[in-house]
């Protein structure tokens, strides 16, 4: 025996004598033990410090009187047969010693520079990058606030909510249907998830309002609310956007924190004699967005497991797999030098490091992007900050695109153009790759998209007369291919790109669909043109030949709205376009036509549901309804009168048989059921309000 061996078990023999009498927990019994130090013994690449930690975790159990047990249980390893050990070893890399192979994957080095944008190296590169308002503006604004009448006392106080949900009755089953037959988010981009008010898993309905969410059971023909998860917020915190992902629920807050403070001091030089005033109070608000991760496993209650907060205006936010990528803003153009420190925004409260900037020149904005770990929703898996004057965001499976506007001058007929800057992203993990520079500004969000690494992108210029274009560019945004001169003097109302063909819509009096051919990005080519009455806001792809168009019909010589409109085109053949039927509704504005995620279209289930207003008919006419589409012609499955009071907020969704049309109201929603298959009957009626 080596002298090793005969160490270990004179210490085993001493800790086992201590602990005689100690009871030991079921998860320290030999077999419960011994699998998992087979599991360490067996696997080769187990990191270093994982290794060092159950070592660790052993002596612990030690301490705490599981020695007894584990010196037995070392023993009866000595003799177990290799080959047992081996079949044993399989089932032991836990998804633990997955994510810590995952943690030590290191991101890659963030690049340097990418077009007008440096990698900031400190933070006085970043308060040099800023172009700080002069004092004498101060003054202004200071003598302006005085004259309007001194504040000389002021008092704010905050409320919190601190109401932790409401429950019912118990819920028999806190899984979700096994089921896919429901309907989902209208998404941008498939497999990157948006946030809605409104989320649906088959078995409940997840409606978010400004302080609260509710969860109701539709397993049943009688909807129930089951519980209201009513974070604490503060006074004028509210809850602005929502993710549902099985058993997790994300919460987007914007978060307001109110200051005051006395410069009388700094203002007295300003003030004239003749003002009364015994205090000068500065009131300062500061945002930030914070991401709420619970667990819902239990449907009736939920466990807060972990936040984010991040300064700045809620901007969007995207989730893909388990990371929750969330972009805020923060305009800092109207700092004084004095107050430069501002600059550096906070995440979770510890400043963002230098090396997380991307600076250009005159930029009066931050725009800040963090990813989240869903499985470990304290933490910022990567941060960025690009200053810039405003952009918008296209995240597509593999890629951020930011994309802003910058014109030649104030002149209306100034030409314009698209400042694209490309971030790939992975695991949580961003970095810069190219920037550049195209004719024109994006007038539709489907006209950007990315499929193989190239990114299509159409376009209107606004000069003497407006110019379309479409550029194709490779994976570091260098021009592969273009085409101009497509419909000058409309512009690009909606687009899809579908395959190798990229369709859009142009409007002046009249509707072209265009298809053209991207099969080769670097000679693309016009392939078809159809040209109809009114035109299409959104389009949206209803099996392989067809492509659905919702929009207005319009009077071709005084381009006046005549109604909303639904049109099928036919593009089995992209060179001789079609329209295979089209219906005109008496209305005047559809918000799917201007929001793509108030559309509900599902091939599957033939069901095309969106909502119509008529301002014309006494006050206001809103109703939801559904058509279907029987390889001809369009048919009316159902209409109802809504009574929704703030735009945008109507949604129709369907579980099973079941269609449910949701509609924001007196601050809380009205939820109705209807059976698919008895022609739309009514059900029921639920309100959270």
């Amino acid at each position: 025996m080596s002298h090793e061996n005969q160490n270990m078990e004179e210490i085993m023999r001493k800790i086992e004598e201590s602990a005689q009498d100690v009871e030991v927990p079921k998860e320290l019994e030999p077999e419960q033990i011994k699998g998992k130090l087979l599991g360490l013994k067996q696997k080769n690449h187990f990191p270093r410090r994982h290794m060092v930690e159950a070592a660790a975790a052993i002596a612990l159990v030690a301490v705490i009187g599981g020695a007894g047990v584990f010196g037995r249980m070392i023993q009866t390893s000595n003799i177990e047969n290799e080959s047992v050990a081996n079949e044993k070893q399989k089932n032991t890399v836990s998804e633990l010693d997955q994510k810590a192979e995952k943690e030590h994957q290191k991101p890659e080095k963030k690049k340097e520079k990418v077009g007008d944008y440096h990698l900031a190296k400190s933070y006085d590169e970043i308060y040099d990058s800023v172009t700080y308002m002069e004092d004498s503006r101060f003054k202004d604004g200071v003598e302006g606030f005085v004259e309007g009448g001194a504040l000389s006392d002021i008092y704010f106080e905050k409320e919190k909510n601190t109401t932790t949900g409401i429950v019912e009755d118990a819920v028999e089953s806190s899984g979700t249907n096994s089921g896919s037959d429901y309907s989902k988010t209208n998404l941008q981009v498939e497999g990157v998830d948006e946030s809605d008010f409104i989320k649906n898993d088959g078995s409940y309905l997840y409606v978010q309002e400004s302080d609260m969410v509710s969860v109701i059971d539709i397993r049943n023909e009688k909807m129930k609310t089951v519980a209201q998860l009513k974070p604490e917020l503060d006074l004028r915190d509210s809850i602005v956007d929502m993710y549902v992902d099985g058993n997790r629920l994300y919460l987007v807050i914007q978060k307001y924190e109110t200051t005051m403070e006395n410069k009388k001091d700094q203002v007295s030089s300003f003030v004239e004699e003749d003002v009364a005033c015994t205090d000068v109070i500065y009131m300062d608000t500061k945002t930030s967005v914070m991401l709420q991760t619970y667990d819902m496993k239990d449907r009736i209650s939920s466990k807060l497991l972990g936040s984010v907060t991040v300064d700045g205006y809620y901007h969007s936010s995207r989730k893909v797999g388990d990371y929750v990528y969330l972009f805020t803003d923060r305009y800092v153009g109207g700092l004084m030098e004095k107050d430069k420190k501002e600059l550096i925004p906070q995440i979770n409260g510890d400043d963002v490091s230098a090396d997380c900037f991307y600076l250009r020149e005159d930029a009066v904005n931050e725009f800040i992007a963090v990813s989240i770990d869903g499985n470990k929703p304290d933490q910022v898996v990567d941060r960025m900050v690009v200053m810039n004057s405003n952009v918008d965001i296209y995240m597509g499976t593999e890629s951020i695109c930011l994309y802003g506007y910058s014109y030649d001058s104030y002149d209306a007929y100034a030409s314009s153009s698209t400042n694209l800057t490309k971030f790939s992203y992975k695991d949580g993990y961003m970095n810069a790759v190219a920037a550049t520079s195209v004719k024109g500004t994006i007038e539709d969000v489907f006209a950007i998209s990315e499929e193989n690494g190239i990114l299509r992108v159409l376009t209107t210029e606004w000069k003497n007369e407006s110019e379309n274009r479409l550029y194709l560019l490779d994976q570091n945004l260098k021009l592969l291919g273009s085409l101009d001169d497509i419909a000058n003097g409309e512009e690009i109302y909606a687009a899809r790109y579908l395959g190798n063909i990229a369709y859009f819509i142009t409007y002046h009096n009249t509707d072209p669909l265009f298809a053209v051919d991207i099969s080769d990005p670097q000679n693309p080519k016009m392939l078809g043109q159809l040209e109809v009455t009114g035109f299409s806001d959104y389009l949206h792809p209803y099996g392989e030949n067809m492509l659905l168009g919702i929009g207005y019909e319009t009077d071709p010589d005084t381009s006046e709205r005549l109604g909303v409109k639904l049109t099928m085109f036919d593009i089995s053949n992209p060179k001789k376009l079609k329209v295979m039927d089209s219906v005109v509704i008496k209305g005047d504005e559809c918000s799917a036509a201007s929001n793509y995620k108030c559309a509900l279209v599902d091939v599957e289930k033939n069901l095309i549901g969106f909502d119509v207003n008529d301002y014309e008919a006494s006050g206001s006419d809103q109703k939801y309804m559904v058509y279907s589409w029987d390889g001809n012609h369009f048919h009316k499955e159902f209409s109802k009168k809504l009574s929704c009071d703030e735009w945008g907020k109507i949604r129709g969704l369907y579980a099973g048989s079941r269609f449910y049309v949701v509609e924001a109201k007196c601050g809380g929603y009205k939820i109705r059921s209807y059976d698919m298959e008895h022609d739309f009957e009514a059900i029921d009626e639920l309100k959270t309000y």
